[in-house]
């Protein structure tokens, strides 16, 4: 028992020397750090839209008005407040929950400027400020009780609103950008960090040395993961307060890096040439970014055959959980099924990769 013990304590200690290096000198080698500085670029294009329109954030609303009031019409040609106009109240739920910016959703009753005192049904999404929502509905109440020339208060109590799991907008945005993010770090860093051993010859060095094949590979799978997570915190940083369920979050990002860092790993054991493994990881990278794209498609806009292999694909598994863990509820008939593709995926990828290790070993 102790011998085991003190086995893998001295094998764990290897892996996490050569991961250290591997974190380290990533930052120093250009072409890993072009790797990370597209990543971040990325990771800032896709939440930059979402800051910069909150520079800039005027007062907003999405009207429901079935009676065509002719007050709420006038109203949308205002400058100093934006006034939107929604056919059903489902749109106006859905355009609310998917803007980057505090929105106020108001559903105007058919009397709506016939005198008294009118209470209309508000709506805000999950993540907004509730002090923000409240100042906002004290100004439309101000608004529209003007143009009505009647009492109006607006109530948001218990109209909480969060995404569906078909929602686009920002929860659509934010799980693309983390899919992304965490599939190029696991696919081009990885291979490369192997790929890199081989061309500065230093790989037969560490494998002379008490390292193994086996616990090299496990070393760049350590660096790669502590990269691919690291995007993900960057992201959850700016974008937490729209995480409901942080424990499928934290499951979904885990499972993604997995199977990213498993792939990097393949790519970097089966080949040796850098543009080899950039046209294959390129390719791999575009058979699984397409489906996400078309996963948020309307589904009667996408063939059969599309949508019976979409769901899967461990990309389009990963974009689902972690808009699971934005919506309200967690629906076990979805999520564990999700969970089994990314975490088979894995599995199987990794199975790959310990029968060329063995033969790498030999």
């Amino acid at each position: 028992m102790k011998r085991t013990v003190r086995k893998f304590s001295e094998s764990w200690r290897i892996t996490w020397a050569i991961a250290a290096k591997d974190i380290v000198d990533a930052l120093r080698n250009k072409t890993t750090l072009s790797i990370v500085v597209g990543v971040a670029f990325l990771m800032f294009t896709a939440m930059a839209g979402p800051l910069l329109l909150g520079l800039k954030d005027t007062p907003s609303a999405v009207v429901y008005d079935p009676g065509k009031s002719a007050l709420i019409k006038a109203l949308t040609a205002r400058s100093e407040f934006r006034l939107r106009l929604a056919d059903s109240l489902g749109e106006v739920k859905t355009v609310v929950v998917e803007s980057p910016n505090v929105l106020l959703g108001l559903a105007i009753p058919p009397d709506f400027g016939s005198g008294g005192s009118v209470v209309l049904d508000g709506y805000a999404a999950h993540w907004a400020d509730p002090a923000l929502v409240a100042e906002r509905a004290a100004f439309f109440e101000e608004q529209l009780g003007q143009a009505s020339s009647q009492a109006v208060r607006i109530n948001t109590a218990g109209r909480v609103i969060y995404p569906s799991l078909d929602a686009g907008g920002q929860p659509f945005m934010i799980s693309l950008a983390l899919t992304i993010m965490i599939l190029a770090v696991g696919f081009a860093l990885v291979p490369y960090l192997l790929v890199e051993e081989k061309e500065t010859h230093t790989f037969e060095a560490l494998l002379v040395s008490p390292a193994r094949f086996s616990q090299v590979a496990a070393g760049k799978a350590l660096a790669g993961a502590c990269y691919c997570l690291s995007a993900a915190v960057v992201v959850f940083l700016f974008n937490a307060k729209l995480f409901v369920h942080w424990e499928v979050a934290i499951l979904a990002v885990l499972l993604g890096a997995a199977f990213a860092v498993a792939v990097g790993l393949l790519m970097g054991a089966l080949f040796d040439n850098p543009a080899t493994i950039n046209l294959w990881v390129g390719v791999l990278f575009m058979l699984l970014l397409v489906p996400t794209f078309l996963a948020a498609l309307d589904s009667t806009k996408v063939p059969e055959v599309v949508r019976t292999i979409t769901p899967w694909l461990p990309s389009v598994a990963l974009g689902r959980l972690l808009k699971i863990a934005m919506a309200g509820d967690v629906p076990a008939a979805l999520l564990w099924p999700n969970v089994a593709v990314l975490a088979v995926s894995a599995l199987v990828v990794y199975a790959l990769v310990v029968w060329r290790v063995r033969r790498s070993d030999r």
